[in-house]
């Protein structure tokens, strides 16, 4: 009886825990629907009906059956939103939290930073967040490795992630 109240008291703590949301998931719903905001979401059963395109490219059919998710937010041009750096919001919770900064672009009106999370040494979700003018962020979940997300940038013409396949842990 006693190891079913621990076993159940540890749960009761452990639980919230496994809850909690990431940083960029509190982001997503801090911004998502409101006005001067555009958000994208493509979902897991998006990728799998693209996998059931009759297609001969066997290297898009791997592709598309590992990514999970792609989410997207950026801030409209024609607002007059200020003030709002997704970089500067991010990147010191995200460095606590189990990501690690894969690569930094430095451009004159701003960043683009690369950071990873990694399951059982596979990329479990990768980010990329812009600072600066037009701030935006793309979040991408899956079994993912810099091949696959070199390949997705190619074929959604993501430039800011062509050069993924040549870089080296």
């Amino acid at each position: 009886m006693k190891r079913v109240v621990l076993i159940l008291a540890l749960a009761a703590f452990a639980l919230p825990a496994f809850c909690q949301k990431s940083a960029v998931d509190d982001v997503f719903d801090r911004y998502n629907g409101k006005e001067g905001f555009t958000s994208v979401f493509i979902s897991s059963k998006m990728f799998s009906l693209l996998a059931r395109i009759d297609s001969e490219d066997d290297e898009f059919r791997n592709l598309v059956t590992r990514i999970k998710s792609i989410r997207i937010l950026t801030i409209d041009s024609a607002t007059n939103i200020s003030g709002i750096n997704f970089a500067g919001e991010l990147l010191p919770k995200l460095n606590r939290t189990g990501y690690e900064e894969l690569m930094t672009v430095k451009e004159d009106d701003g960043e683009v930073r690369f950071m990873i999370r990694e399951i059982g040494g596979r990329i479990a979700e990768l980010v990329m967040i812009t600072g600066g003018e037009g701030s935006s962020i793309v979040s991408i979940t899956g079994d993912l490795d810099l091949k696959t997300i070199a390949s997705l940038s190619e074929s959604m013409g993501i430039e800011e992630l062509e050069g993924l396949e040549k870089v080296k842990k």
